[in-house]
């Protein structure tokens, strides 16, 4: 079921909690907001010049044992967006290198990639209300390539 399509650029797989090929019984939750707003920010990233062919995930999901034992289960963790299935961090990737594109056009893979991408995440709730939540840019660092994290907690949310 993994390979289900939910959306245009998004399979059920990519929302499952990662590093769990073992752990059963398996479930995801699924925000239809946040595939909507996935959808509309990769929309936007395309009609700000930026054809959009593959979305590379970093983290759907997340199941509370996951995420607890991540890092610290106090503080800002123990209310992650993750657990609710209404977050997502990802990043374009349509050479398929697992890395970053250079959406900022400087050459480089940096921070100004993500930040080209919370752009149109913010564009998306300009536009659509109801979508609104929480937008954070990542830059890149040993693990990845950097990245936004977007969800649909309800309110503004920027880091």
């Amino acid at each position: 079921d993994v390979d289900i399509p939910v959306s245009t650029h998004f399979t059920l797989g990519d929302f499952l909690t990662k590093g769990q090929a073992d752990v059963w019984p398996k479930y995801v939750l699924l925000s239809p907001r946040l595939l909507d707003k996935l959808e509309l920010t990769i929309q936007q990233l395309e009609r700000m010049g930026h054809p959009v062919e593959n979305v590379g995930v970093i983290s759907g999901f997340r199941t509370p044992q996951y995420n607890e034992s991540g890092g610290d289960p106090s503080g800002r963790g123990a209310l992650s967006r993750h657990m609710y299935g209404d977050a997502m961090d990802f990043f374009i990737d349509n050479d398929g290198d697992g890395r970053m594109d250079d959406l900022h056009g400087n050459g480089r893979i940096d921070v100004n990639d993500a930040r080209v991408m919370a752009k149109a995440a913010e564009e998306v709730e300009r536009r659509y209300p109801k979508l609104v939540g929480g937008i954070g840019v990542y830059p890149p660092t040993g693990a990845h390539s950097g990245f936004i994290h977007v969800d649909t907690r309800g309110y503004r949310a920027r880091w």
